[in-house]
């Protein structure tokens, strides 16, 4: 299996994951916050599959554009998966004539731009070769942890969440796990703000990894850029020697 981290950043310097996007062998994304800007455009015509893990902006602000990218008249279009509190949200706070047309309403009559298709909590969909299995996080709004398997390989996606046991359980009980990303947000002095917006903190990340009853390879994600340097070295500080940092623009082979 092979997972893209899109890369957000323009120009020198280092590469931050301002926006969150993963591709799975180039067909199937995890959250769209940047693969309307994915360059060259070929690459964007090749995701079929858009799982959402939540409503928020960092992992959804592409998405319009991304669908004007792709868009061409005909049967075919790209198919957009998620909570059905998310779909909500994309009805009512994109596609609102406002902010950018109504996608769904001009995809009824016509040559569609997108198909929404909610999902239910382990509710497994099948889409080009890989099984994605959506699990309840705890956050601030309706989210999903994605679990992804090909067969031979199985790879979790753990996007925005607070402490939480379901995910763990569930993570515990498959036969393999093959890799692991993992968010982690504000540094151990900002936790009264990582608690209320319900994200992780390197002590906080490390106590939810102790509840993996196995070493798995684990990829930190969704680190804020403006206290990188200090998560990184309290992430050092856990000596935790199976994790590593997501290197945005880069594509893991699992």
């Amino acid at each position: 299996m092979k997972i893209k981290v899109i890369s957000s950043a323009n120009g020198p310097g280092e590469r931050h994951q301002y926006l969150l996007s993963y591709v799975c062998n180039q067909s199937v994304a995890i959250d769209a916050g940047c693969i309307g800007m994915i360059t060259p455009l070929e690459e964007q015509l090749q995701i079929r599959h858009v799982f959402l893990t939540h409503s928020h902006l960092d992992h959804t602000a592409s998405l319009p554009q991304f669908l004007d990218n792709v868009y061409f008249p005909g049967p075919e279009c790209p198919n957009i998966y998620a909570n059905p509190a998310t779909l909500d949200s994309l009805r009512s706070d994109f596609f609102n004539e406002r902010v950018w047309p109504d996608l769904e309403r001009l995809s009824r009559d016509e040559s569609p731009f997108l198909r929404l298709f909610p999902l239910q909590e382990s509710q497994a969909t099948v889409v080009d070769g890989l099984t994605v299995t959506p699990i309840e996080l705890l956050h601030v709004v309706p989210t999903f942890a994605y679990i992804i398997s090909d067969g031979s390989c199985t790879v979790a996606i753990v996007s925005d969440t607070s402490p939480s046991d379901r995910i763990w359980e569930v993570l515990n009980a498959l036969p393999k796990l093959d890799a692991l990303f993992l968010e982690v947000s504000f540094p151990n002095s900002m936790k009264w703000v990582a608690d209320k917006a319900m994200h992780l903190t390197p002590q906080t990340f490390g106590e939810e990894l102790a509840k993996l009853q196995r070493p798995v390879r684990t990829l930190a994600v969704h680190v804020k850029p403006g206290f990188r340097a200090k998560i990184l070295q309290e992430v050092a500080e856990l000596n935790l020697p199976q994790v590593e940092f997501a290197d945005p623009g880069r594509e893991y082979v699992f």
